[in-house]
C-alpha cells in the first residue's frame, strides 16, 4: 500500500535524511521518497505490518508532523 503525507516542515535534504531514517525504522515501511519541493513524503507499506497511524506517529516523533 502507498500513502502520500503532506509535511509542511520539509525544507531540505537534512529533513528528507531525517524523514527516510525515522521511517525505515517501522518495521512494514517497504520505501520512502521525501519530494522536498512539494513538501510531500510517499511511503510504501505493508499493512498487515503497520498502518498509516503509525506512519504518521514516526512522522510525528522525528519532528515532522503530517498535515
Amino acid at each position: 500500500m502507498e500513502r502520500v503525507f503532506k509535511v509542511p516542515k520539509i525544507h531540505c535534504e537534512g529533513c528528507a535524511e531525517t524523514i527516510t531514517k525515522a521511517l525505515g525504522a517501522v518495521a512494514g515501511v517497504a520505501a520512502t521518497r521525501v519530494a522536498i519541493p512539494e513538501k510531500e513524503v510517499r511511503v510504501e507499506f505493508d499493512p498487515a505490518q503497520v498502518d498509516e497511524g503509525r506512519v504518521r506517529r514516526a512522522l510525528a516523533d522525528a519532528g515532522f508532523p503530517a498535515a
